[in-house]
C-alpha cells in the first residue's frame, strides 16, 4: 500500500570525524626521523612512538616522532615536549598501517548507501599540507582513494538493483577555488562561475557543466580530465601541492515508475588545500599570494566551526566562498565525514595540534539530512518528458506519412521510363526486406545472448545469483563497520566512566588509605589543571605565532599592493583611473560594476557638428567662405577687467621709547630740537610718497617758498 505521505522530518546527525595519521615521509627520514614501532598484546593496541626525546631536543630542533594513534579506541594522543601529553578522541583512528580501502568500508560506505537512498552526503579531508588530503581522497594508479571507490561503489549498487522499473541517472560536476574564484575545470576554458543564494536550499552554484556517465570508468575519466585543469605547484614541503579547494559533485537521481516518485542524492568529495606556514613551505611572488588566499579560506572554515560546536546565533558563511559552497554540509541537509589528515613529525606539532583541535570541535556539529524526493529540478523527470514527447512526435510523423502506393502510368510517359522506375522500385523493396531480416536475426542473437547470460544455460540465473551475494556481502561489511564503530564508542564510554565508578565504588579500612587515595585524585586534580594552563599557553602562543605570520603576509600583500599601485600611476591614463577608483564589488553578483554617475548636473557630451574639426557654431556654418566655416566667429573670452588690487601700505612705526629722565636732563635742548623737526621732516616725506598722492604745491606755496629763499 502506497503511503500518501512521505517523511520529511529531520533527525540531527553529528558531523563525523576520523583522523588518518601518515608515515613518515622521505624528507623526514633523510633529516634523521625515526619510526619505533612496539606491540603490546596485553593492553592491544599500537603504540606509534619513536624514543623519548632528550632534553637537547625539546625546542624541537632534533627530529622526533610524536604523535601515536589507538586505532581500538579511536584516540589520538600527541607527545608534548614541555608539559604532559595531549589526548584526542574520534569517531575513527587510523594510522599509517591502514589503508583506504579500510576506511573506505567502516567510514564512507554508509555514507554513499544514505546518497543513494536519495540523502545529501560530503566528504572532505582537512589538515595541513603535505599531510596526503589528495591521497586520501583521489590516490593513485595503484592505491586507489575515496573518490574512485564511491564511484565503484554507486555503480555497483545501480547493477545490483537492476530492473525495467527503475531508471538511474548520474551526473558529474567538478569545480575549483582558486584565489577566492569559482572555477568550473570539467569546461574548455576553465570559466568563472558565481555563487547563487536560495532562501531554502542554501548557495549552490549555476551554469556549471555536468556530464552524464554511464560507468565507474567514465566517472574516473571525468575526474583526470579535471585534475589536469586544477591548479598545483611546488613548494619545499610538498612536491605537488594543491594550490586549490576542489569539489567533485555527483548526483544520483533514481525514478521508480511504480510510486511515480524520484529520489536524488548529492554526494559532495571535497579535496582542501592544506594550511601552509609561509616560513616553512618557502612561498614567494604568486605562490604567496596563493598561500594567503587558501590560509583566509581555511580561517573562515575554521571560524564556521567553531560557531556551529558553540551554537552561535550567527554563523559567518558569507566570510568565504568555501564556506558558501560548504554550508549544507556544515549544519545544513547533509551527512557530512571529516577526514582529518595530520603528520607524525615532531616540527609539525603545532599544525597538528591545530587541526585535531578544530576536528575536535567539529564533532559537536549537528546536521538534519532529508532524504529529497520528488525536487523541481530532479534532471530525469526533464529527460524523461522529453523522451515522451518525441515519442509523440514520432507517433504524428507516422500518422501523417503517406502510404505507397502504385501509380499508373501516364499516357504521355514512354514504356521505358516506366519499367526503369517499376525496376528501381523492386530492387528498393527488396533492399528494405533484406535489411529488414537481418535487423531481426540480429535481435534473435542479442536476445539468445542475453538468455544465455541470465540463465547461465543450466537453468540457473548467475547474473541474479552474484548480485545476491554482492548484495549480502556489502550488508554484512556495513553491520561490520558498525560494531566496530559502537566497540569504539563503548570502548571510549568505558575509559572515562572508570574515574567516576573508582570513586564510588573505593571503601577504605584507614585513615591512611583515604588519605593516600585523596592525594592521588588531587594530583590528578592537579594534572588536570596543569593541563588546561599550559593549553592556554600554548594557544595564546599559538595566537601569537598566527599574528606575526599574518603580519608577515600582510607586510608582503601591501608590498605588492604599493608595487602595483605604482605602476598604475606610472602607466594609466588619469580618466581611466577615475573610472577604475569608481567601480565597487557586488556580492551577489560576484562581479566588478560600475556605478552610476551621481553627479549634480547629468552628463553631457560636447556638441560636434558633422564634417568639421572642431565645435562649430551656426552662424559659421551659415557663412559662405569655407575657410572661414570652421573657426568660431564669436569670440567668448572673458573681457579684461581693471585691476581691484590696491598696494599694500605697511602700517606706521611704533613712536621712540621714551628716554630715560635724568638723560634727558643731561641732553641739550638745541639738539632735541632739532631732532623734532628733523623727525617730524621725514615722517611726512615718507608718507607722501607711500600714499603716492604727491599734490603740486600752490601759488601761495611757491611764493613763500621763494621769500624764505
Amino acid at each position: 500500500m502506497e503511503k500518501s505521505a512521505r517523511p520529511r522530518t529531520a533527525l540531527n546527525e553529528c558531523v563525523k570525524v576520523v583522523v588518518r595519521c601518515r608515515p613518515l615521509s622521505e624528507k623526514e627520514k633523510n633529516e634523521g626521523h625515526e619510526e619505533v614501532r612496539k606491540v603490546r598484546p596485553e593492553q592491544k593496541w599500537y603504540e606509534r612512538l619513536s624514543t623519548k626525546p632528550t632534553p637537547d631536543s625539546k625546542t624541537f630542533n632534533s627530529p622526533v616522532q610524536v604523535v601515536k594513534v589507538w586505532a581500538e579506541r579511536g584516540a589520538v594522543q600527541v607527545y608534548n615536549p614541555k608539559g604532559q601529553d595531549k589526548l584526542f578522541t574520534y569517531d575513527a583512528a587510523y594510522d599509517c598501517t591502514a589503508d583506504t580501502q579500510t576506511i573506505y568500508d567502516e567510514m564512507v560506505r554508509p555514507l554513499v548507501a544514505s546518497v543513494l537512498d536519495g540523502f545529501n552526503g560530503c566528504v572532505f579531508a582537512y589538515g595541513q599540507t603535505g599531510t596526503g588530503k589528495t591521497h586520501t581522497m583521489e590516490g593513485t594508479a595503484d592505491h586507489e582513494g575515496i573518490i574512485p571507490r564511491a564511484f565503484r561503489h554507486i555503480w555497483a549498487h545501480i547493477e545490483n538493483n537492476a530492473s525495467p522499473d527503475i531508471t538511474h541517472l548520474v551526473s558529474c560536476s567538478y569545480v575549483e577555488l582558486y584565489l577566492e574564484d569559482v572555477r568550473d575545470l570539467l569546461a574548455k576554458d576553465c570559466k568563472k562561475l558565481t555563487i547563487r543564494g536560495q532562501e531554502l536550499n542554501g548557495f549552490y552554484i549555476p551554469e556549471m557543466t555536468s556530464v552524464v556517465c554511464k560507468s565507474a570508468a567514465e566517472m574516473v575519466r571525468t575526474m583526470r580530465a579535471g585534475n589536469r585543469n586544477r591548479a598545483s605547484g611546488r613548494t619545499d614541503m610538498n612536491e605537488h601541492s594543491s594550490r586549490s579547494h576542489a569539489v567533485f559533485l555527483v548526483t544520483v537521481e533514481t525514478a521508480h515508475r511504480t510510486t511515480n516518485r524520484i529520489r536524488v542524492g548529492k554526494l559532495n568529495l571535497v579535496d582542501l588545500a592544506g594550511s601552509e606556514r609561509q616560513r616553512k613551505t618557502g612561498a614567494g611572488g604568486e605562490r604567496l599570494r596563493e598561500a594567503a588566499r587558501i590560509n583566509q579560506a581555511l580561517s573562515s572554515l575554521g571560524n564556521v566551526i567553531s560557531a556551529l560546536a558553540e551554537n552561535s546565533p550567527h554563523v559567518p558563511y558569507r566570510d568565504s566562498k568555501l564556506t558558501r559552497i560548504l554550508q549544507d554540509s556544515l549544519g545544513g541537509n547533509s551527512k557530512t565525514i571529516m577526514i582529518a589528515n595530520i603528520g607524525p613529525a615532531s616540527y609539525n606539532y603545532d599544525e597538528t595540534i591545530t587541526t585535531l583541535r578544530y576536528a575536535h570541535r567539529a564533532k559537536a556539529i549537528k546536521n538534519k539530512p532529508v532524504r529529497n524526493e520528488d525536487p523541481k529540478d530532479a534532471k530525469l523527470r526533464e529527460y524523461q518528458a522529453e523522451i515522451e514527447r518525441l515519442r509523440a512526435l514520432i507517433e504524428r510523423r507516422r500518422k501523417r506519412a503517406p502510404r505507397a502506393r502504385t501509380r499508373p502510368p501516364a499516357p504521355h510517359e514512354p514504356e521505358e521510363e516506366t519499367a526503369s522506375i517499376e525496376n528501381e522500385h523492386i530492387l528498393a523493396a527488396s533492399t528494405i526486406e533484406q535489411e529488414k531480416t537481418k535487423t531481426e536475426e540480429i535481435e534473435h542473437q542479442i536476445k539468445a545472448l542475453e538468455e544465455r547470460l541470465v540463465q547461465g544455460g543450466g537453468g540457473k540465473d548467475l547474473i541474479n545469483d552474484l548480485n545476491e551475494t554482492q548484495l549480502i556481502l556489502e550488508q554484512r561489511n556495513m553491520e561490520i563497520a558498525e560494531r566496530k564503530k559502537r566497540e569504539v564508542e563503548m570502548q571510549q564510554k568505558i575509559d572515562l566512566e572508570e574515574e567516576t565508578t573508582a570513586i564510588v565504588t573505593n571503601t577504605f579500612t584507614t585513615l591512611q588509605q583515604e588519605v593516600d587515595h585523596k592525594t592521588q585524585r588531587l594530583k590528578k586534580c592537579l594534572s588536570k589543571y596543569a593541563c588546561l594552563r599550559e593549553e592556554a599557553v600554548e594557544q595564546r602562543e599559538a595566537h601569537d605565532a598566527e599574528r606575526r605570520e599574518h603580519e608577515a603576509l600582510q607586510a608582503a600583500l601591501i608590498a605588492e599592493l604599493r608595487r602595483r599601485l605604482l605602476v598604475a600611476d606610472s602607466f594609466v591614463p588619469e580618466a581611466g583611473r577615475s573610472t577604475v577608483l569608481r567601480l565597487r564589488y557586488n556580492d551577489d553578483a560576484d562581479a566588478w560594476e560600475l556605478p552610476e554617475h551621481s553627479g549634480a548636473e547629468p552628463l553631457s557630451e560636447r556638441p560636434v557638428a558633422s564634417g568639421a574639426r572642431r565645435p562649430t557654431c551656426a552662424l559659421a556654418l551659415a557663412s559662405s567662405e569655407p575657410r572661414r566655416r570652421a573657426h568660431n566667429l564669436l569670440d567668448l573670452r572673458p573681457l579684461p577687467l581693471p585691476p581691484t588690487a590696491r598696494r599694500y601700505v605697511p602700517p606706521a612705526p611704533a613712536p621712540p621709547p621714551a628716554p630715560h629722565p635724568a638723560a634727558a636732563a643731561r641732553a641739550p635742548v638745541a639738539a632735541l630740537k632739532g631732532m623734532d623737526v628733523v623727525s617730524k621732516k621725514e615722517s611726512a616725506a615718507e608718507g607722501r610718497r607711500l600714499s603716492g598722492r604727491t599734490r603740486a604745491p600752490s601759488a601761495h606755496q611757491r611764493l613763500g617758498t621763494a621769500g624764505v629763499r
